[in-house]
């Protein structure tokens, strides 16, 4: 089972950044806005949320949504609907 993993660990300097400035409110880069996509895309994808045994319909059919659509995160204002669907069901990846 794979699990996600946190912004603060990764080390390759480009998420730490974008994530920053996301939380802080500033104005967002094409590239900044592609690593938090990288990110978010590698989070939701990740096994664990498949293996909650007590996960409903509804969460999974949410799940399927965050997966369909974190591909076409492509500014700040998406991806900020994106997190506020993931933390309808719990996830929070920042």
């Amino acid at each position: 089972m794979s699990e996600p993993g946190y912004w603060m660990t990764e080390t390759s300097g480009a998420l730490r950044p974008a994530v920053e400035l996301y939380l802080a409110g500033g104005r967002m880069t094409d590239k900044q806005v592609a690593a938090m996509r990288a990110y978010l895309g590698r989070w939701i994808m990740a096994s664990v949320w498949d293996a909650n045994p007590h996960a409903s319909r509804l969460y999974q059919q949410k799940i399927a949504l965050l997966r369909r659509w974190v591909g076409s995160l492509a500014s700040r204002e998406v991806i900020a609907g994106w997190l506020s669907e993931a933390d309808k069901i719990g996830i929070d990846p920042l």
